[in-house]
């Protein structure tokens, strides 16, 4: 009996002590996802500083890898602090490890890159590859841009094309601007500009801003066959319009050069504006040396003939697009 009572006493004992682990666990895991969700609240109102000191207690006390992940987009896309794109995939990779599918993505463009370890593109195809089969499909295409690129593996134009065409055909957007692109500017033996076109055209009609920059250049290099000026205008101020930068100058220069009107055999006061706005983006936004160089010496024309009283509203619709979230 007293073998008994003494066993007893010895599993309630255990259970006990298990029951009070879980509890304890159970309260820092509440702890935890609480931080988390005060995190997210916070950065949801623009709070960056007790966003991203949440996230950084949760990353660094709790090993959270979504709080690890969310500090990459920190320092990737500048909330509330310089960027940094070294410190940004860091705690990619991190997060990466922990399975999370976008972080394994963007952790395989760090190392196609060398931005915090030499170029290696055995390990992006490895971390593009892991995306890929977490759900990330559209990781597929950038395994198949180092196919067809010849970047760490033997060009396979064809193999690219099949790696990638599903996920496009399922209506990923990325995947769509990659199969556009290979078509566009890939090895000579598959470039069909059409195709390109088509998979653009896809992108585009889910308002994918680099699609419209090159549904543009396509029809800019069939300008003296087919397509009107117009037409050109309007993809490049569509593109840009949604803030894709390479779109800038492409929309202000094709503004400046627009058909005369009739009557005054002069630009339009329209146009006129509009030049004058995507050129003053441009040398704003632009990291490329040549357009902005171009782009002054075009607003020093624009300034010649367009009216000083102009000026003050202009670049507060400049100001006001750039500042835009």
């Amino acid at each position: 009996m007293k073998k008994a009572l003494w066993a007893f006493l010895c599993a309630a004992i255990f259970l006990s002590e298990a029951l009070a682990d879980k509890v304890s666990d159970a309260k820092e895991q509440t702890s935890n996802n609480l931080i988390i969700k005060n995190a997210q609240n916070a950065l949801a109102s623009g709070n960056y500083e007790k966003a991203f000191s949440g996230y950084y207690d949760a990353a660094v006390h709790d090993n959270n890898a979504l709080a690890q992940f969310s500090l990459g987009l920190f320092y990737r896309n500048g909330w509330g602090r310089e960027t940094n794109p070294v410190v940004a995939c860091q705690w990619f990779e991190k997060a990466a490890q922990k399975g999370i599918p976008t972080a394994q993505h963007l952790v395989g463009v760090c190392f196609e890159q060398g931005t915090h370890h030499p170029e290696d593109p055995i390990a992006a195809a490895n971390w593009f590859q892991k995306a890929a089969q977490a759900g990330h499909i559209h990781s597929y295409c950038h395994l198949a841009n180092l196919l067809m690129t010849g970047t760490g593996f033997p060009k396979d134009p064809a193999k690219a094309l099949e790696l990638c065409r599903p996920a496009a055909q399922q209506g990923s957007i990325p995947a769509q601007i990659w199969m556009g692109k290979f078509y566009l500017q890939g090895d000579s033996a598959i470039r069909d500009k059409q195709e390109a076109y088509r998979w653009f055209a896809a992108a585009a009609q889910k308002q994918a801003p680099e699609a419209f920059y090159y549904l543009g250049l396509i029809l800019q290099s069939d300008l003296p066959a087919r397509h009107a000026p117009k037409e050109i205008r309007q993809l490049f101020e569509q593109a840009a319009a949604l803030k894709y930068v390479p779109a800038y100058f492409q929309a202000g220069k094709h503004f400046f050069h627009a058909e005369p009107d009739p009557e005054t055999n002069q630009l339009s006061a329209e146009h006129l504006a509009k030049a004058y706005l995507w050129l003053s983006a441009t040398i704003q936004r632009s990291e490329d040396m040549e357009e902005i160089t171009a782009a002054k010496m075009i607003l020093e024309q624009i300034l010649v003939v367009m009216p000083q009283t102009w000026l003050a509203e202009l670049d507060q619709k400049v100001a006001q697009h750039l500042q835009e979230n």
